[in-house]
């Protein structure tokens, strides 16, 4: 037999492993350092995607912000399990790549091991358990839950707000040391991922179980997922470790000569998963990832192969790519609804109307999707509604007799009004600048739009108010106002970008000025008044008081007047002193917003309460109990007052 000299080093692999590890970390370049990309870090997740199709497929509702290129993503997933094996976690996976590395480096220091017998066996059961409860709660809420404990997605957002801090904490220690120390420990025993991927490589007892549960729902029987789910983990669980191998697939597999084969034992060695792959005439076992490390470590020619076959050497490589770019593609061929919830009766639907209408840039998400579902619902008239939020497009089915295309305009506009700075003490009067703005639609918009005339303009109020093409009213100092011209060339800019908390975001625009501009010239005090939202909210048992016996703490707003938005962090805050009832805002005699703090003088003071306002941190309480400390955002420099009874 001939021996060949080659080298063993799979590139192919190291490639695409590399490739997607920088991808990361461009990302995340980008987004902490630049800070000029907001970077979504699930935006491929073939898992998310998976589970947000059961979510779709239960309660037609997808799942956060998954959309059918995730959906996409996992399908080819599941598809590459029966084929070629689990290449996602072999190629693509950043978990089992740094795992892997962290294992090699633990090997060469001679302190990683090899967890075997009754320990391996019952270690396997945790990645079950996890996958049933992931699937269970994100399936129960439509939120993907694998995201409070992923250590990718911990690591990779930062610890934002959907993952709880110590599960994520302890999800990358674990990762790391348990990586380092024992043989792809989160890959073998922790990852629902593999569970799952483990469940279709017992495709036919996926496929009896799933076909068992169809039917009786089919023949009327009300059986919840619960019962599916559950038995799918115990029999992945109890099929994985009784066999320690799949069935008849995948169709691709790594195959041995054994009359070719010097037992040097060569490919063993270099199988990251640690399959004695030169005891077996084909390799069956459940970790087999297909990688093709063994194939390249084999010293002797035509030995070990992919289904006897040398011209199938790099297929998995090619296989991993050719999938990536498929999914990448097929996922922008069309778009599942996030929601699509219909209401009306049978007979209504048969004679509803369809109106859609794209750019809301307040779909983004399945709460705010549900959000936007539940305010549609108030009006008479509507029969339904279903959302995409890749293309921040909702669909709309409405009676003909009770609504129009107008009258659903107007009832997704929020008119809203609001300073874009504060208005200079020595300033008079103002003119408000009149126009119609096309692709003008939702509170992001007003948002946007604000930003934009505060970059480019001295602009001090916006106000808007729904007309076809929608009106928005634009207040400049009297001596400030920029030609029509200028004025024109920024409300039609093609991006914005702007800063919040160090990060840098930009955001295309499609505004088009509608209409000619006009100009009409006001007084502050009405111009004031005519912005000015007052704001009220009492807690702390305030019916329980008389005005009479209750102090009042006035303080000027000054630039906090702009942040009406973040008022109920401040007055949850505020509840946290049992003497203050009441928080409301108001103009006082010389048209300066100023915040009325209504408190029982025996129980605080004026100073403990300027304290409490100027607090660098906020106590917040939110309803499902929690409470969180939120750096504060306020900062009131001049100190207010107790008025007299």
């Amino acid at each position: 037999m001939k021996k060949r000299k080659k080298k063993t080093t799979n590139w192919p692999r190291l490639i695409i492993q590399w490739g997607v590890i920088a991808f990361i970390l461009y990302l995340a370049f980008r987004h902490y350092v630049l800070k000029n990309l907001v970077a979504d870090f699930e935006a491929y997740c073939p898992f998310g995607g998976l589970q947000a199709l059961g979510s779709y497929l239960l309660s037609q509702t997808l799942a956060c912000t998954m959309t059918t290129s995730q959906i996409v993503m996992g399908i080819l997933l599941l598809l590459a399990v029966l084929v070629f094996s689990k290449l996602f976690c072999s190629f693509i996976c950043p978990l089992g790549t740094v795992g892997e590395w962290l294992g090699r480096m633990g090997e060469k220091l001679k302190v990683r091991f090899t967890i075997t017998g009754w320990a391996d066996l019952g270690l396997r059961l945790l990645k079950y358990v996890l996958l049933f409860i992931t699937v269970y709660y994100t399936l129960q809420s439509s939120e993907l839950f694998c995201k409070k404990f992923d250590p990718f997605y911990a690591a990779a957002s930062g610890f934002d707000s959907d993952v709880e801090l110590w599960w994520g904490i302890a999800a990358i220690a674990v990762m790391i040391l348990g990586s380092f120390f024992v043989r792809l420990f989160w890959c073998k025993y922790l990852c629902p991922l593999g569970a799952l991927s483990n469940i279709f490589k017992f495709a036919a007892f996926f496929v009896v179980i799933m076909g068992v549960y169809l039917i009786a729902l089919g023949s009327g029987a009300e059986i919840s997922y619960v019962w599916p789910l559950a038995i799918l983990c115990a029999g992945g669980f109890l099929i994985e470790v009784s066999r320690m191998k799949s069935w008849f697939v995948p169709v691709v597999k790594i195959t041995r000569v054994a009359d070719t084969c010097i037992d040097c034992g060569k490919c063993a060695r270099k199988c990251p998963q640690g399959i004695d792959v030169d005891k077996v005439d084909v390799v069956r076992h459940v970790d087999c990832n297909l990688c093709g490390d063994c194939v390249l470590a084999c010293p002797v020619k035509n030995t070990l192969q992919v289904n006897r076959r040398n011209s199938l050497k790099w297929i998995s490589p090619i296989a991993t790519v050719v999938l990536v770019a498929a999914g990448l593609s097929l996922g922008t061929v069309w778009e599942l609804p996030t929601i699509e919830q219909k209401w009306g009766d049978e007979a209504s639907l048969e004679q509803a109307e369809l109106y859609e209408q794209s750019g809301l840039k307040n779909i983004k998400c399945f709460g705010s999707s549900s959000a936007f579902a539940n305010q549609m619902r108030k009006v008479d008239g509507v029969l339904g509604v279903a959302t995409f939020v890749k293309e921040h497009r909702v669909k709309i089915w409405y009676d003909p007799a009770k609504l129009d295309p107008v009258k659903i305009q107007e009832a997704l506009f929020t008119p809203a009004r609001g300073p874009v700075r504060p208005l200079r003490r020595d300033i008079d009067s103002v003119t408000m600048v009149t126009l119609q703005l096309d692709q003008f639609f939702d509170p992001l918009d007003f948002s946007y739009l604000s930003r934009l005339l505060a970059q480019e303009t001295p602009a001090v109020g916006l106000m808007s108010e729904f007309d076809c093409p929608p009106i928005v009213k634009i207040a400049f100092p009297a001596d400030s106002v920029p030609a029509e011209a200028q004025l024109k060339a920024v409300l039609e800019s093609k991006k914005l970008t702007y800063e919040t908390n160090g990060t840098k975001t930009s955001v295309k625009l499609k505004y088009k000025v509608a209409s000619a501009m006009t100009y009409e010239k006001i007084g502050r005090g009405d111009y004031v008044k005519m912005l000015f939202q007052a704001f009220a909210q009492d807690f702390n048992d305030r019916e329980s008081f008389s005005d009479e016996v209750l102090s009042v703490y006035e303080i000027a707003l000054g630039k906090n007047a702009g942040l009406r938005n973040r008022f109920a962090f401040l007055v949850s805050h505020l509840s946290n002193d049992d003497g203050i009832v009441e928080f409301r805002t108001l103009l006082d005699s010389t048209y300066r917003e100023v915040a009325h703090i209504l408190f029982v003088d025996t129980l605080t003071s004026g100073e403990k309460i300027f304290k409490a306002l100027n607090a660098d941190s906020l106590t917040v309480n939110y309803s499902n109990g929690e409470v969180r400390m939120v750096p504060s955002m306020f900062s009131f420099t001049e100190e207010g007052h107790v008025k007299n009874k």
